[in-house]
């Protein structure tokens, strides 16, 4: 598997996000694997660039494509700029070494100086998003080589001249749950629309997301292709040894929490996994660890309600942690809780699982598809049946043995090889 003669850039944007998404790791395992199979890899990304000393300040806002409330508002004059500057070298090249790293864990920055590069259009995703929005048209970027293909992460009106389109389409969960989010419901369908028409190829990751599309867009089963996502590999710091000593650090004992690790928005379910874990008769912590999302205040409004003023004592939160503390808290956890609503992958659940957690989670989306036979499901929209799931670990450690070891098994399949293997396959389907 070679594709040495293939030139790529992948959109940054996401990868200049200061803390870390979901598809922000997508990308970079995406560059991961591109490199392994010698493809030449570079990324575009869109700082407002003045002086380079002051490069660390001014990451792309931390917003989506399909959020109510834009970050800017551009005028004719400003657009009319933009397009001026795309064909009078409005797009630079920035040094490797002058790209600040804001995340423990960005290491595809260090695996793209060796040969990659930065390309820079300042401001060309806020600027595509407000272009889309007033005129339904995309922004044509001029990169200042030959590009073969551009591999948008995420459904966006952008594309590079002369080159192929791969769309990566992760989930349509605004369409399927639009409850649960504050997406322009009607903007990230004419987006995702857009993106599948002008992409020569669609990728998803998971088989249940590829139904969704299928089922809600006029396009040919042979143009969205399969490639699951790859577990992130363990880093070779990590030392079983070491768990106790770094949990210390938050009050934790080994085997005596149990974790949940995401978004905290209603997709996540988190009101109801708290619902659930005041039922246990188990005297153990709840530690939920991600970032407050949208409508977080729904989902946590009732703590100090079930459980007082000294909540924190029973159920801790842990805002955004690095990626080695969240490690051992996988390892350390008497099980991992996920009882998202819907999940275009699911990739915490397979993270616990590598670090020899059990899993309960959801029996819907596509978390059965991704968790195998190494998972207890239960009805996400059913507290008690949250609460059952958790018990029959507590009741049964037997049990509880047989997933941790069925994890390990079931993690095998979402390895760095087989996806490899999966996208080069992809590109050659495009090449």
């Amino acid at each position: 598997m070679n594709l040495s003669s293939i030139n790529v850039v992948v959109d940054g944007y996401n990868l200049e996000m200061q803390k870390g998404t979901g598809i922000k790791t997508y990308a970079a395992t995406l560059i991961k694997a591109l490199i392994s199979l010698n493809a030449n890899v570079d990324v575009l990304c869109s700082r407002h660039i003045g002086n380079t000393k002051y490069m660390d300040s001014t990451f792309l806002a931390e917003t989506t494509f399909f959020d109510r409330h834009d970050n800017k508002s551009y005028s004719a004059f400003d657009l009319l700029r933009f397009f001026i500057g795309q064909y009078f070298g409005g797009v630079k090249e920035i040094p490797i070494t002058n790209f600040v790293i804001k995340q423990e864990g960005d290491f595809v920055f260090e695996m793209l100086a060796e040969k990659g590069k930065i390309f820079n259009s300042s401001g060309c995703y806020n600027m595509a998003n407000a272009l889309y929005g007033a005129l339904k048209l995309d922004i044509c970027i001029n990169v200042p080589k030959k590009v073969d293909i551009w591999h948008a992460t995420y459904p966006m009106p952008i594309k590079l001249k002369n080159a192929k389109t791969i769309t990566t389409i992760h989930d349509l969960i605004p369409l399927k749950l639009p409850f649960t989010t504050l997406d322009n419901k009607k903007r990230f369908f004419d987006v995702v629309k857009n993106a599948i028409e002008k992409s020569d190829l669609i990728l998803t990751v998971s088989e249940n997301s590829r139904q969704d599309i299928l089922k809600s867009f006029d396009v040919d089963p042979e143009k969205v292709f399969l490639t699951y996502q790859p577990i992130i590999e363990k880093s070779i710091f990590f030392k079983k040894k070491l768990t106790s000593k770094v949990l210390e650090k938050y009050s934790l004992q080994v085997h005596n929490y149990i974790l949940f690790v995401g978004a905290i928005e209603p997709k996540k379910n988190v009101r109801r996994l708290i619902e659930a874990y005041k039922g246990l008769d188990k005297e153990m912590k709840l530690v939920i660890v991600g970032k407050k999302a949208w409508l977080w205040e729904n989902e946590l409004k009732n703590l100090e309600s079930m459980f007082g003023r000294n909540f924190p004592r029973k159920v801790k939160i842990l805002d955004y942690l690095p990626r080695a503390d969240l490690d051992y808290l996988y390892h350390g956890a008497f099980c991992f809780v996920f009882p998202s609503m819907y999940e275009g992958f699911g990739l915490p659940p397979l993270e616990a699982m590598s670090f020899e957690c059990p899993v309960v989670t959801s029996q819907v989306s596509s978390l059965p598809e991704i968790c195998g036979n190494a998972a207890i499901y239960v009805n996400p929209y059913d507290s008690n049946d949250i609460r059952s799931g958790i018990e029959k670990l507590i009741n049964n450690p037997q049990m509880r043995h047989q997933l941790v070891e069925l994890g390990k098994e079931r993690v095998k399949f979402f390895n760095s090889e087989n996806y490899t293997k999966r996208i080069y396959e992809a590109y050659q389907k495009v090449m």
